[in-house]
């Protein structure tokens, strides 16, 4: 709270935030959350009417008072229309896919208008940015796609979604907060590359190769992994039954472990960095692999379930928390 009382435009935030309340997975607009105030442009608008009104004053011209009052009324009936054009809108912040960091977050803005009129030139975007306008039909959505820069590892809150109109002429701008309560999840931006070969296979009873894809022996058709390459799609299966699958091979190799302490004197970021490239490159080649850091093991496995679940264990890795016993298992 003192670095709010500091920061006007976070103070401001903070009573917007009380005013409103939470917000869930869905948030409607309704008018006590929607604001407004003239733009530049209506701002200038006004300083016309002024000098028009002055004008018809100073010479006792009716046809000025005339145009002055039509043109007033029709201000003053624009800034009803401007804040009914958010009123009653759905909005659901969706998407949000974990990526590496200095990798752009893409999430999705989905607008939903239950009414019978159409929506005209509505934006969304976090505070000092915007998509292009969206116009929604009547009883139709949309979806505003926003790119969400990030800086670091770990998990961070989704940043204030504002959305706006100017809609019909500009002299006003009527905009609504949303604070989505959802967390980012940006995974170690992976090193470069190696500077030696992923570790040897080590014989494990337990995870004993029939397990990890390969291309020793055909063993079946499974769902396909992002990226997977097309020469492995079973495309007969795909024209007999309609599903994309792919062939499943399997070897007879053990599992890898990437071990923390494997990695001799190297800060805690770069240790990460590699432990990263290593997840990438193993889960490439279809290798089982284990993770241990100090207080947390993960047992080798194959998958994509197994590969964010490690992703997630480097991007919220603490070692002073590890080291106390605050950390374990995610």
């Amino acid at each position: 709270m003192d670095i709010q009382l500091r920061n006007p435009a976070a103070l401001v935030q903070h009573w917007f935030r009380r005013r409103q309340g939470p917000d869930g997975d869905n948030v409607e607009l309704h008018q006590r959350r929607i604001y407004i105030l003239p733009t530049r442009t209506g701002l200038g608008f006004g300083l016309v009417l002024f000098t028009m009104l002055l004008g018809a004053l100073n010479y006792s011209n009716n046809m000025g008072f005339a145009l002055a009052f039509l043109l007033t009324s029709i201000t003053v009936v624009s800034i009803h229309h401007t804040q009914r054009n958010l009123a009653g809108l759905r909005v659901t912040v969706e998407g949000c896919s974990a990526v590496f960091a200095g990798e752009l977050i893409e999430c999705g803005v989905r607008i939903i208008n239950q009414s019978r009129s159409a929506r005209w030139q509505i934006e969304a975007g976090p505070a000092g940015a915007a998509t292009l306008p969206a116009d929604l039909p009547a009883g139709g959505s949309a979806v505003l796609r926003l790119c969400l820069p990030t800086t670091r590892r770990g998990t961070q809150a989704c940043p204030v979604i504002r959305l706006s109109t100017r809609y019909p002429f500009g002299l006003f701008e009527a905009w609504a907060w949303v604070y989505p309560e959802r967390e980012l999840m940006v995974y170690p931006t992976p090193a470069a590359r190696l500077a030696s070969a992923l570790p040897a296979h080590a014989a494990d009873l337990e995870h004993d190769g029939d397990h990890l894809r390969g291309s020793d022996e055909f063993a079946g058709l499974r769902v396909p992994l992002p990226g997977e390459s097309p020469a492995r799609m079973a495309w007969k299966a795909l024209a007999r039954s309609g599903q994309l699958l792919a062939k499943d091979f399997r070897s007879g190799a053990g599992s890898s472990w990437f071990d923390w302490d494997a990695l001799g004197p190297q800060d805690i970021e770069t240790r990460l960095s590699l432990l990263t490239r290593m997840i990438l490159d193993a889960n490439a080649a279809g290798r089982i692999y284990g993770l241990r850091l100090p207080g947390i093991e993960l047992p080798p496995d194959t998958g994509i379930e197994h590969y964010h679940r490690c992703l997630r264990t480097l991007a919220v890795y603490v070692p002073e928390a590890a080291a106390t016993g605050g950390a374990g298992k995610p």
